[in-house]
């Protein structure tokens, strides 16, 4: 393995551990990373203004939250992609032929505003949605230059957002931490992803996504769910103090409450 001669008490020397703790650290030690461990540890030293200890508890919390919240945010950036897609295949169309799109690169100007005619016909822009280049930095192109946003009732600069917010979470890095370990940019990183959160929530195009559905008498899924449900003490993320642990605040109403 990897990390099998490594000295844990000397590279952690704040870190704390109760039974089965130090072989549960050395097992994820070895697929999540060194530097990734050493950059939680820095954090949470640092959030904490210096402490006598970190227990492996809160520093694997941590490391479970962060992850979590990716793969909740994951469908949700997923969802209002599709929507935002969706969209741009009702308004416009393209005269180029598809054939095997897969190995193409589409070009913005051969997009043109669909004919009230063609709305029943086959789209051939839907299948240009295969090409290589037709992500959702091009779909942020592509509601700029036609203004399809205002029409749909969204904001412009929310698409940007949530571009934004889709790039850090598909990449396999702390989201909450970004590439920092000082308190002051670590809460300005939150703050950029709890911005892009509440922009994500205005372009959901239910209320089900945005706030989840009532079955068997309690709310089930949507965006709000997802982002309040945490590992920390209860699961309840709403609870005071914010400024002892690293999380987002409690999301109400597609905002965040500080």
């Amino acid at each position: 393995m990897l990390y099998d001669n490594i000295d844990i008490r000397r590279m952690f020397p704040l870190m704390t551990f109760e039974d089965g703790d130090m072989k549960n650290f050395q097992d994820y030690l070895n697929s999540r990373g060194l530097y990734l461990y050493r950059q939680v540890y820095d954090a949470f030293n640092n959030w904490n203004g210096g402490v006598d200890e970190i227990t492996y508890k809160q520093f694997s919390s941590l490391i479970r939250y962060d992850k979590s919240i990716r793969d909740k945010l994951y469908i949700y950036l997923a969802a209002s992609e599709e929507y935002l897609r969706n969209i741009i295949f009702e308004e416009l169309e393209t005269d180029r032929s598809p054939v095997d799109t897969t190995n193409e690169m589409f070009n913005l100007n051969d997009l043109r505003v669909k004919t009230r005619e063609e709305i029943w016909k086959d789209s051939k822009l839907y299948y240009y949605s295969y090409a290589k280049n037709f992500d959702f930095g091009l779909i942020v192109q592509i509601f700029e230059k036609f203004a399809l946003a205002p029409k749909y009732g969204l904001i412009q600069s929310d698409i940007t957002a949530v571009r934004v917010l889709r790039n850090k979470v598909m990449h396999h890095n702390m989201l909450l931490l970004s590439c920092f370990t000082k308190k002051s940019d670590i809460e300005k990183a939150i703050a950029e992803v709890e911005s892009g959160i509440e922009a994500l929530y205005r372009i959901l195009p239910t209320q089900e996504l945005k706030e989840g559905a009532i079955k068997e008498r309690k709310v089930q899924g949507g965006l709000t769910q997802a982002v309040n449900k945490s590992n920390y003490p209860d699961g309840d993320i709403s609870k005071e103090p914010y400024n002892k642990i690293i999380c987002l605040h409690k999301f109400v109403n597609g905002g965040f409450v500080h």
